[in-house]
């Protein structure tokens, strides 16, 4: 029986640790990318233990089936349903053990995929479908797997010949028919039409599968030729796709010759991958030359060949995702800060503190006088401290105080300004670079409250020269000020 339905995705989830550990190296932030939480994942040595436990298991079975060791107590028909189960029970197995969080956040993921459409779709889903697509050999082998304990062993040659199972291709063809549901999401969620033609690229892959299993069980000569162009048109298309919009390289105007102008790796890493990857996308012409190999050894030498083209596919995928997020799956949340960003945002609020409304009632007392004696009295305004990763836009409608903080991986792009704006008033009412703080507002307010001489000297000055209107603000004010403080 062909064990290639469980022995590859095993080789696969190890090679995928050396995909983190080249992301883990090369700075690239996968943990963010795929929304894992900081503190509680796994690193490349943990995500490998899992699949070297499976890999263990299986290699025990294998030995005890081609060694005999069990016989005649387990047959040898037994020992695919053993390894079967056991390797599900690892997976499923409820207790707190074997990294139970990081299964149940596969399984999570693995149920979107199988709702695809259903959900908006998240980085995860759509990379995990991509995974599923370079597994689609042993998918299609798996079908033997359940043929053969349906019909309990029996004419495995007549009942469940692989070239004659309409099943497999049906099969075969389900991660692309996901990732067709997730483009038609993404263009319903986003409107942009870059998706659709996403979606022909996985169309072609389902016609590839499909036609590939009616050659298989009607081969002829038209067939053949049909199959070809099939296969040579996704081939191709995939190819650009890969390069173009998934690793973002073929930029016309880059620093880099035919890349673009940011790279983590080195440039000959570049130039070696490109060519291989075309080379490995055209791996199934290898069943059209003659080659004095077996069917079934050459379809496990084209399975190992599309997955080690995925997993070096998953370097760049991941790092164009960190460089330019091209992929638009932003999940952008504004972080509400601890005070209002305009004015606006002010009177929406509602409620001050107490040193909020101080300072705001003398602000505005301030600009009054001044606009009455024509003196330089710089009006107060109070500065917002913003964080440091916060963004400042001032527009034509906009606050000088307006502010935001970006999340998730809309960072990448996000250039911070850092400038303090300190706020003053000088005839023109232009802006003035001069820090000022909360603190050094209220200190200013309580001096003036508790020096008394300058208090009389100031409401004298004041009386001296403001109208009957501007008496009246006054007492307001101490009133309010003086019921405030009680």
């Amino acid at each position: 029986m062909n064990l290639t339905c469980f022995l590859l995705p095993i080789l696969f989830c190890l090679g995928f640790s050396i995909n983190l550990i080249v992301w883990h190296r090369s700075r690239i932030n996968y943990k963010f990318i795929f929304e894992l939480d900081p503190r509680h994942n796994l690193d490349y040595h943990q995500f490998a233990e899992l699949p070297v436990i499976m890999l263990l298991v299986s290699s025990f079975v294998i030995y005890s089936d081609f060694s005999q060791r069990f016989s005649p107590l387990i047959p040898s028909e037994l020992y695919p349903l053993i390894l079967f189960v056991i390797l599900i029970a690892i997976i499923l197995c409820p207790f707190d053990i074997l990294y139970c969080s990081a299964r149940k956040w596969l399984g999570v993921a693995i149920g979107r995929i199988l709702l695809s459409y259903c959900f908006p779709v998240e980085f995860r889903d759509f990379f995990i479908a991509d995974e599923l697509n370079s597994l689609s050999y042993s998918i299609w082998t798996s079908s033997y797997f359940f043929c053969a304990y349906s019909w309990h062993w029996t004419d495995l040659g007549g009942n469940c010949n692989m070239s004659q199972l309409w099943l497999a291709p049906v099969l075969a063809s389900l991660p692309p028919w996901w990732r067709l549901l997730q483009c038609f999401r993404r263009y319903r969620d986003s409107n942009e039409k870059v998706h659709l033609l996403n979606a022909a690229k996985y169309s072609s892959s389902i016609m590839a599968a499909l036609v590939t299993g009616l050659r298989r069980m009607y081969p002829s000569t038209p067939m053949t030729v049909f199959w070809i162009m099939t296969c040579l048109f996704n081939s191709m298309y995939t190819s650009i796709w890969d390069i173009k919009m998934d690793w973002g390289l073929m930029r016309p105007n880059s620093k880099n010759f035919l890349l673009r102008d940011e790279l983590v790796f080195y440039r000959w890493a570049y130039y070696a991958a490109v060519p291989v990857n075309i080379l490995l996308r055209f791996s199934w012409t290898l069943s059209i030359v003659k080659l004095r190999m077996n069917g079934q050894l050459l379809g496990v030498l084209v399975a190992l060949l599309e997955a080690y083209r995925r997993i070096q596919w998953n370097f760049f995928r991941l790092e164009n995702e960190h460089l330019n997020n091209c992929g638009q799956y932003r999940a952008i949340k504004e972080i509400p800060l601890p005070f209002p960003l305009s004015d606006t945002d002010i009177k929406a609020e509602g409620t001050f503190s107490d040193e909020e409304e101080r300072v705001s009632i003398l602000s505005n007392k301030l600009t009054k006088q001044e606009s009455h004696h024509n003196s330089f009295v710089p009006a107060i305004m109070i500065p917002v401290s913003r964080h440091p990763s916060a963004r400042q836009s001032i527009g034509p409608a906009e606050s000088v105080h307006r502010g935001s903080f970006y999340g998730r991986r809309d960072f990448e792009n996000k250039h911070d300004d850092t400038s303090e704006i300190g706020v003053g008033s000088v005839n023109n009412n232009k802006l003035c670079r001069k820090p000022s703080t909360l603190n050094n507002v209220l200190t200013r307010i309580k001096s003036m409250k508790n020096s008394d001489q300058s208090d009389e000297s100031e409401a004298e000055y004041y009386d001296d020269d403001d109208d009957d209107d501007d008496d009246d603000d006054d007492d307001d004010f101490e009133d309010y000020y003086d019921g405030r403080e009680n």
